[in-house]
């Protein structure tokens, strides 16, 4: 697990300068709308570095433990659908997608995850009808999606609290299944070496492709094994530790229906902004938002 995690992060770490170079050499920016702090001509593709870095040590790992063949195919749809989201937010970063296109690729993989058997079953011990189930878990799945892309405002943001996010989901699963685990493991791994690029003042930032990724696997991974003991209070669970960019995201649509404004709408509102208002700068944000994650 730690091996794959380190390897994961020195593919990270060592990968994503070439990408800044190259993002460099072909005008490849983050762009500036109504929602975003940043000045100049920052980068925008260090998802490129670190998701394949991701993938390579989870794969890594898989071929260790020697899993089984059956096990790589039962996971394929989770794989699919984290492709899927992960290459057309890639796109998006690139071409600027209208919002109702991200939303409908978004359905697209929450549908592939749903109807593939992953989805939650249980809350509190009340067994969730069939359809019941499907909708929570689709709105689940792309709530988390753009929560962790709305929440993606300043340096190292989304990327700290991920990091800190799937260290605490590696501890709850390791008493559940231990794939899941080093996953999670190995996802803080491949982010923690984009961070060294990303911490302010931020060198690139991980775009739509790497925020919403990290959105997906956060919020679909608990879905891949369970057991009877954890099922009734996964959800619940999952929520709080989720709670900063879920209630971000539920504070943004309570704003903007209230305004009547569309709910794609950028803009700066949203938690960080507040603390920006009230004088903080970007390391005092990041020690308040990183303390109230990790309590």
């Amino acid at each position: 697990m730690l091996l794959c995690s380190l390897l994961a992060f020195a593919i990270s770490a060592v990968s994503i300068p070439f990408i800044i170079s190259f993002c460099h050499k072909h005008g490849i920016y983050d762009s500036i709308n109504e929602r975003k702090v940043h000045t100049g001509k920052i980068p925008r593709l260090g998802s490129v570095g670190f998701v394949p870095a991701f993938t390579i040590g989870v794969v890594v790992y898989l071929i260790m433990e020697k899993q089984q063949l059956q096990d790589v195919i039962h996971v394929l749809p989770l794989v699919i659908a984290g492709f899927i989201i992960f290459v057309f937010g890639v796109i998006d970063d690139l071409t600027e997608m209208k919002a109702k296109a991200k939303l409908a690729v978004q359905v697209v993989a929450a549908f592939i995850v749903v109807f593939s058997g992953y989805r939650f079953t249980n809350f509190f011990g009340w067994e969730l009808p069939w359809i019941i189930s499907a909708i929570l878990t689709m709105g689940w799945i792309i709530g988390l999606v753009n929560s962790y892309n709305l929440i993606d405002g300043v340096d190292a943001l989304c990327g700290g609290l991920s990091c800190i996010c799937s260290l605490t989901m590696a501890h709850v699963f390791f008493y559940v299944d231990t794939t899941a685990t080093a996953t999670f493991v190995i996802l803080a791994g491949a982010v923690f070496g984009f961070l060294l690029y990303n911490k302010p003042k931020a060198k690139t930032f991980m775009g739509d492709g790497g925020s919403q990724f990290l959105g997906f696997v956060i919020c679909t991974l608990p879905l891949y094994k369970t057991d009877t003991v954890f099922e009734p209070q996964k959800l619940a669970l999952i929520l709080l530790i989720c709670a900063l960019p879920v209630f971000d995201t539920i504070a943004a649509m309570w704003r903007r229906t209230r305004e009547h404004r569309s709910f794609f709408s950028p803009d700066k509102a949203h938690l960080h902004h507040k603390l920006m208002n009230l004088g903080f700068h970007t390391p005092g944000i990041l020690v308040i938002l990183y303390s109230m994650q990790i309590l």
